[in-house]
């Protein structure tokens, strides 16, 4: 990993934040439903339009940082196998809150996936990888565990224009939580372009967030649910 393609991350460091969404995992859906209202929703449906056209009845899919389980429960009831899923999240508060979905739930950390290389066909993470003390370290592991022919669906908070007062003031909340921080999507598009095999796509949308597409070489096939 070159010095370069560690300066194409470089932002202000944040401390490690699990503790503080195991105290907000009881609120934290109507927090979150607030950012997705004033600022995230269009990054949101962007990814979750994404998912729909990739994932296929045999995708091993995995969820890293799921949160409670929000975007799980609206795939399997669109008819995903839960048999195919895996759900992982470095907060234990969080994970119960993913307790009545019948699927693996493990917690474990982005930075160090406890996967084998190429293990799933589909990956998401959404508005996690902001969240951790290195988000390069963590991106490269989220391309690790995708196989051949798979993809990696990415939505983040974005340093990228606010449209508004709402984008601001979301913007302002997060900062003074200290939830996260704001990436750079030109940056972590040719961080990931300089890991190799991948090729990268940023999804149009608009506000302090933003959705990116990652497929790794190589033969997949394809099917609807």
């Amino acid at each position: 990993m070159s010095n370069r393609t560690k300066e194409m991350l470089a932002a202000t460091p944040i401390s490690d934040g699990v503790d503080l969404y195991d105290k907000l995992a009881p609120r934290y859906d109507k927090l979150h439903h607030r950012w997705l209202r004033h600022a995230g929703g269009e990054a949101q449906a962007a990814l979750e339009g994404l998912v729909r056209a990739l994932a296929t009845p045999n995708s091993n899919f995995l969820d890293a940082g799921c949160g409670t389980g929000k975007l799980a429960r609206s795939l399997i009831a669109e008819g995903m196998r839960p048999s195919l899923m895996t759900l992982l999240d470095p907060s234990a508060a969080m994970l119960a809150r993913c307790a009545d979905i019948p699927v693996p739930k493990i917690r474990g950390r982005l930075e160090s996936l406890p996967f084998e290389d190429g293990a799933f066909d589909l990956v998401t993470c959404v508005w996690a990888l902001e969240t951790v003390p290195d988000p390069l370290l963590a991106l490269v592991e989220l391309c690790r565990v995708v196989r051949p022919g798979g993809a990696l669906c990415l939505a983040f908070c974005a340093d990228e224009p606010a449209r508004g007062l709402a984008d601001r003031l979301m913007r302002q909340a997060l900062l003074f939580r200290g939830t996260g921080r704001f990436l750079s999507r030109s940056r972590l598009v040719r961080a990931i372009e300089s890991f190799g095999d991948l090729e990268v796509r940023a999804v149009p949308s608009h506000g302090p967030a933003s959705t990116l597409l990652v497929k790794r070489s190589g033969a997949t096939s394809r099917a609807p649910w």
